[in-house]
């Protein structure tokens, strides 16, 4: 948001919303005077307030382009300014080592210590970035100001990595009162955000891991020298590939020389130089103990070390402390600005980074309409045709479902495809489509296409058996054996990646069908497996569940209701005064109409009966709005 506002981005002379938005934060820090502070982006307007807790107006301009790229008028005026603030107030807090937070609570409780003992307060934790009464100097505000100006200038992704590594940092501090473990982990993790490939340098054998070094050493006692340089030069390559090695690799490379010269002054117990790969290592050995088994230091590292950076722990002997891992990571950090590359500013689509937007997927009726991309999305197009007529035969929707369009397509396309999932799943919905749509309506092209694809259908495969059970052909007559084959492939798939999707109570019929089959054919075993493949697919559905149980019992019920697992419950029965005609172009969802085409009456289709509720169109609402 901080190089948005700023104009990085921007296309040249383009119009500008500008909106002003003010907040007050709450800190430690004191600005002389009452004038206010000029920023890169934003600017600080002091108090008067000299209070343990003080606070400042947070005044920054929210700019965004008034049209986007194909000139239409853009929809977004301004963001809610809190992102902005938060962003100006992380990099202020960074940056001088001075709180900022429009938090007023967490601020007072963090900066007042609420008479905590020594040793368990904030400030014990953090030196300055606690402390009550912090004067701001003119040098700090012209270094703040240095810093920004670096900052705005990066690359877009130098900035982005730059600024989830302020956030978590500054985040690990306010956190670690209440979980300092917590806290240190964050802060290794900003450390390690920043970690590049290019910084990974492999270590000599001599200061190789010495517990690994004595195992592998015995195991290559009995090699030709020569052979076993080689065993250990691979070693020592592998270690620098790995995510330790780089991390400490990257993080000694910006460290400077200065970070053991003025940046320690005045800091207590700061890391020795020679020490310093050591405690980097360990730092990342406690982040990965911590995240995979829970496993904690000791209160000694937390506890009385008066914001020294290195303290005592008796497993490793001496370790970072949260204030030596602040300390670094605000060095590191500044490092890493100040080496990055800073391209000239050129427009960028900055709309999806926006804060307050959220991408959801629409009802598949709404999107599956869309042309283009045939082969690549076929597996969800099925899909979503699955899901939408499920929910219109189910009386959950009367949308319309604009698939003449798409049909064209496939009939185009589908004669270049070899076979294979892609190819039967747009056959599938082709032929579902066409299945409901009135057959006197059909294009000669695609009564042809039907018929010349039929075979495609006639395979074993999940998408034929989903074209044939909602278009009302019925469950396809394989043998025990096939059925068997195919529920077990489809479940080998699901647990794979990149199987094509299907919905859930597809997926689960599948397995359902599958089951009564071989239940039937006296194979128990096996159908007990895929009974509970059934009930995998759709976790806590009671039919289900009940349904297992009774045949894992050995009372199998070869009438279950699988009308109610496709098509769900069926609603309350609508008010007649607000029914509306799907076959009227008024009623349609754009209000166009678009000449919505009849279906059958629906009487072959598993779970309708009669006219499918009233005569209902999976009709065609020409255009459907546009993805969101």
């Amino acid at each position: 948001m901080l190089q948005v506002s700023a104009g990085r981005f921007f296309r040249d002379d383009a119009p500008l919303n500008e909106t002003t938005h003010r907040y007050t934060a709450y800190g430690n820090a004191f600005f002389p005077g009452s004038d206010p502070v000029s920023l890169p982006v934003g600017t600080v307007i002091p108090s008067s307030d000299t209070g343990a807790v003080s606070s400042v107006m947070l005044e920054v301009v929210d700019r965004l382009e008034k049209k986007r790229a194909d000139g239409t008028d853009d929809y977004l005026i301004a963001t809610g300014g809190t992102d902005l603030v938060d962003d100006l107030a992380h990099v202020m807090t960074f940056a001088m080592n001075r709180t900022f937070s429009r938090d007023h609570d967490q601020v007072r409780r963090l900066v007042m210590g609420n008479g905590a003992a020594r040793g368990r307060s904030a400030r014990d934790l953090f030196p300055g970035l606690f402390e009550p009464r912090q004067v701001i100097t003119a040098e700090e505000l012209a270094d703040l100001r240095a810093f920004m100006e670096d900052l705005l200038a990066l690359g877009r992704e130098d900035f982005a990595r730059v600024m989830r590594a302020i956030r978590g940092s500054v985040g690990a501090t306010r956190r670690a009162l209440d979980d300092p473990m917590g806290a240190y982990t964050d802060l290794v993790a900003a450390l390690e955000s920043l970690s590049d490939a290019e910084l990974s340098t492999p270590v000599t054998w001599d200061r190789y891991d010495g517990s690994k070094r004595k195992i592998l050493d015995a195991a290559l006692a009995g090699l030709d020298p020569g052979d076993a340089d080689r065993v250990r030069s691979a070693v020592l390559e592998a270690d620098r590939a790995g995510l330790r090695r780089r991390f400490v690799a990257s993080t000694l490379a910006r460290t400077s020389a200065d970070y053991y010269r003025h940046g320690a002054s005045g800091a207590s117990a700061p890391p020795r130089e020679p020490d310093m790969e050591r405690l980097l290592a360990v730092a990342y050995d406690i982040r990965s103990r911590r995240s995979h088994v829970l496993e904690d230091l000791g209160e000694g590292v937390w506890l009385f070390t008066d914001g020294a950076e290195t303290a005592y722990e008796p497993r490793v002997e001496r370790v970072l402390t949260l204030a030596g891992l602040w300390r670094l990571t605000r060095h590191v950090v500044r490092r890493y600005v100040a080496d990055a590359d800073q391209p000239a500013p050129e427009p960028w689509n900055y709309r999806d980074a926006l804060p307050g937007l959220v991408e959801m997927r629409v009802a598949p009726q709404y999107w599956i309409g869309h042309t283009g991309s045939l082969v690549e999305t076929a597996g969800e197009r099925l899909e979503g045709l699955a899901e939408a007529l499920m929910g219109w035969i189910g009386g959950h929707h009367s949308d319309g479902i604009p698939l003449d369009a798409v049909c064209r397509e496939i009939e185009a396309t589908v004669p270049g495809l070899p076979d294979g999932e892609a190819r039967t799943a747009l056959v599938a919905v082709h032929a579902l489509w066409h299945a409901w749509v009135d057959p006197a309506e059909h294009r000669p092209e695609a009564v042809d296409f039907v018929r010349d694809h039929a075979d495609a259908l006639k395979t074993l495969s999940p998408a034929a058996f989903t074209a044939a059970i909602l278009s009302g052909d019925g469950v396809p007559e394989w043998s025990v054996d096939e059925w068997a084959l195919m529920a077990r492939a489809r479940a080998e798939a699901r647990r794979a990646k990149g199987a094509a999707p299907l919905p859930a109570a597809i997926d689960a019929l599948i397995q359902l069908e599958a089951a009564d089959q071989l239940e039937r054919a006296g194979r128990h075993d096996e159908a007990v497996v895929l009974a509970a493949n059934a009930v995998g697919e759709m976790p806590g559905d009671r039919g289900l569940v009940e349904w297992e149980a009774r045949l894992v019992a050995g009372d199998h019920d070869p009438d279950f209701d699988w009308r109610r697992l496709l098509f769900g419950e069926p609603p309350d029965p609508p008010d007649p005064d607000d029914a509306t005609d799907p076959t009227d172009p008024a009623d349609a969802p754009d209000g166009t109409g678009a000449n919505p085409q009849p279906v059958s009456d629906g009487s072959g289709v598993p779970g309708v009966d009669g006219d499918a509720g009233g005569q209902a169109t999976v009709g065609v609402p020409g255009n459907p709005t546009d993805g969101g």
